[in-house]
Formats: structure tokens, sequence, C-alpha cells
């Protein structure tokens, strides 16, 4: 008799448990600058770091429970980290989210790109089921995936013309390999910051796309070498924060909607 209310204790702990660690929906991002805004809105937030990988956890509307992989920079860290996010957390989707360039006269800085295709320069490419329709500054359609971000129009107008797609970015194919062997229902949503025709600072695409440690302080760096180079950097500044809340509306409201079904 004692062994088997030791046997049901130790069950109800170990789904407690289970239940505790689960997510609705997880989200793999580059850097915490790309979902500062949505972070905001996530109550009992946790945090736990491994490989390199920082995981945080929390909930959106009271009861829909999200985890966020910071994978940081390369192909191979968002594999990674999308494997950690579904091995640990067992999200029924996972949204690939950040930073992009357009690869299109009519994507402009602040819109957003839903893909429902995702093509790489190697070949490599995987449909995506995409339900949305395009809408006023929302567009759907193929996402590039370039080895490298293009900070130059020369560079970009290069891509388009041997890779027709509406943004480039260099992750968001990784993520969508990872949940397609694991048969886990995936979303891709960049937000653009840089038009076809804009060149990026050097310092200003490293705090944008790869904010190391280096990148970070080659930006400060900037700063610090005269009034003109320092209001450029701050436009970039401000140009990120303005793509990161536009990002955080849409994905917010994305969230919600799969949430709402998953719980039907």
């Amino acid at each position: 008799m004692n062994t088997s209310r030791n046997n049901v204790s130790k069950s109800s702990t170990e789904e407690t448990t289970a239940d505790r660690a689960s997510a609705d929906i997880g989200i793999v991002c580059t850097h915490k600058g790309e979902i500062r805004p949505f972070l905001k809105r996530l109550d009992r937030q946790r945090s736990y770091s491994e490989r390199r990988i920082t995981i945080r956890g929390g909930f959106l509307d009271e009861s829909t429970r999200v985890a966020i992989a910071e994978a940081g920079i390369g192909f191979a860290a968002h594999r990674e980290a999308t494997e950690l996010l579904i091995s640990e957390h067992h999200p029924s989707w996972v949204l690939s989210v950040g930073f992009s360039s357009s690869l299109s006269d009519v994507v402009q800085p602040g819109d957003l790109c839903i893909a429902n295709e995702i093509s790489d320069t190697h070949v490599n490419a995987l449909p995506v089921k995409c339900t949305l329709s395009a809408r006023r500054r929302i567009h759907v359609g193929r996402l590039i995936v370039a080895d490298e971000q293009p900070a130059t129009p020369e560079a970009k107008a290069i891509l388009k013309e041997r890779f027709p797609g509406l943004a480039v970015d260099t992750t968001s194919l990784a993520v969508a390999q990872v949940c397609s062997e694991r048969s886990v229902r995936f979303m891709a949503v960049r937000v653009i910051v840089d038009g076809l025709a804009e060149q990026i600072p050097v310092q200003a695409a490293s705090m944008l796309f790869e904010p190391d440690s280096r990148a970070i302080g080659s930006a400060l760096g900037t700063l610090f070498k005269g009034f003109r180079k320092m209001s450029e950097m701050n436009v970039w500044r401000e140009r990120s924060a303005t793509a990161a809340s536009n990002l955080d509306r849409f994905v917010s409201g994305i969230v919600l909607q799969i949430a709402e079904k998953l719980h039907r």
C-alpha cells in the first residue's frame, strides 16, 4: 500500500515537472535585441543557459507557455538551439524570427516577411506551409538564406539576381530543417531592417546581425570617433528598435492565434 502511494506521488511529481518544462510555442532568434519588446509581454519569466544557448520561458496572456532560444550567430548554432528547444520543451510550433535584409523593391524597412519557402545558395530548398495572406507591409513568399548577411547594395543585387526572394537572412533554414526532421510545425517571420538599395555601415551590421562582444565593442568604439558617425549609428539603433517593435506586434498576435487553436 505504501509503495503504491509512493509510486503515485512520484508519478504526479514527474508529470508536474514535465508540465513546467513544456511549452506551447517555441521561438528561435539570434539575439535578445530582436525580441526585446516581445519579452516584456511575458509573465513569470525564467531563463537558463546551456551550450552557449540561452533559453527564456514565460507566459503570454496568462496561459500560453512560450520558450525562446537565443541561438547566437550562425547556421549550426540555430540548428543546435532548435534541437535543444524541441528536446527540452516539446513545443507544438516553432517560429524562427529575427532581422533580415530586403531582396525586393517592394519590401521596405519595417516590413514583415513570412516564408512559404526557404532556399539557400547551395540548391537546398524547403517548402513551408503558410495559410496567411499578404497584406499591407506583410509579405508572403520565399526567404533566401545566405552564408553571410549582405551589407551593400551590390551584394544584395547579386543575391536578388541569382536567388529571387523577399528577404535574406543566414539562419531560418536551419530552424526549418530541424522542425521538418522532428515533425514540428514551423513558421519563419522576418522583419526588414535595411532596404535593397541601402548600405549598412560595418559597425551597424555587426550590431544588428552579429551582436557578440567584439561587435558591440566595435560599435561603441565608432560612437567615439565623431558626431557624424555617432548620429549614423543612432539612426541604425532606432531602425532596429522600430523593427523589433513591428516584429513584436505581429509575433504576439500569431502566438495567441496558434495557442487558441491548440487549446480548443
